[in-house]
């Protein structure tokens, strides 16, 4: 399984579990791989199965989507700093790295879904500080919407009919329902479990959320995904944000498992890529805990091949 990445996901100066996981993740994978994933740089040439080889163009087309999705004046304060509260509107004290790093976890994704449907797999990128980035504006953590810029690839560059976001983190993604409403055609869904009234929404359609303690988070997972399986037409193409921070509300870490496991169920056969999401040091984790919560998702899709 690609797993994508490179040292533009931590590029930002400012030090916090969104701008720094990933990199902490691939330490780890230096030291103790996980059988079947092979780190994948998106700014390198793609090769398919085929043993077709073109240069890469997934962060050309992450920074067109970007603007496409996003107002313009939202993307250039945080590329420039200025005004200086939209710039830091996601929570971070603003520098010149941070519009590098939030490009490049908007370009994982783009090269995930490429590797995903150009070759009927699964792929994932250590992306994270997604789902809450509006269109006028960043929030909790996250600054531009790769979510989003996944989908809308997906749809306009894959030709794709029916689209899911499945956002399983702790907070909804009020962001990406946002932009999906406002931005996006109508081939692309979401079903969202929350442990959180942070950023909700009013999903029509088709799409739905689920709100859930930690007493029953197993079951909220079941009827979510039953009801995406049973009551939602087929999908050509899944985008799960995998969100380690309901540990951080008291969701058990077998409960977490379980959830992981039901996912890769879930998807089955369907080409998709997954996300990071949350996962903070909240309550006296630590930076390794982090890594360890997260090597769940990669354990378990790479068992899956």
């Amino acid at each position: 399984m690609k797993l994508f990445y490179n040292e533009k996901y931590t590029k930002s100066e400012y030090e916090f579990e969104t701008t720094r996981k990933s990199g902490a993740i691939v330490n780890r994978l230096a030291s103790n791989p996980i059988a079947n994933i092979d780190i994948v740089d998106p700014d390198a040439d793609f090769t398919d199965n085929d043993g077709t080889t073109w240069a890469s163009s997934f962060n050309e087309v992450a920074t067109e989507t970007i603007y496409t999705l996003h107002e313009a004046e939202y993307v250039n304060a945080v590329l420039k700093g200025d005004p200086i509260d939209l710039a830091e509107s996601q929570g971070f004290d603003w520098d010149e790295g941070i519009y590098d790093m939030a490009v490049a976890h908007a370009s994982g994704l783009v090269a995930a879904t490429t590797e995903a449907l150009s070759n009927k797999t699964r792929s994932g990128s250590l992306s994270s500080g997604l789902h809450h980035a509006h269109i006028e504006r960043g929030s909790g953590f996250c600054t531009f919407n790769g979510l989003a810029v996944a989908a809308h690839n997906a749809v306009k560059g894959w030709n794709l009919d029916r689209v899911l976001i499945v956002d399983f983190d702790a907070h909804s993604g009020g962001g990406t329902w946002e932009i999906i409403n406002e931005k996006m055609s109508k081939n692309v869904f979401q079903i969202d479990v929350t442990c959180s009234a942070f950023d909700t929404f009013r999903p029509t359609g088709e799409s739905s959320i689920w709100y859930t303690g930690h007493q029953d988070y197993r079951e909220t997972i079941d009827k979510a995904l039953t009801y995406a399986s049973k009551k939602m037409d087929k999908f050509d193409f899944i985008i799960y944000n995998a969100g380690m921070d309901p540990l951080n509300a008291g969701v058990s870490l077998d409960d977490i498992q379980y959830r992981e496991k039901a996912v890769r169920e879930f998807i089955g056969d369907t080409p998709a890529i997954f996300a990071l999401a949350g996962g903070y040091t909240w309550g006296n984790k630590t930076m390794d805990d982090i890594v360890d919560w997260h090597s769940i998702t990669l354990n378990t899709w790479a068992e899956a091949q």
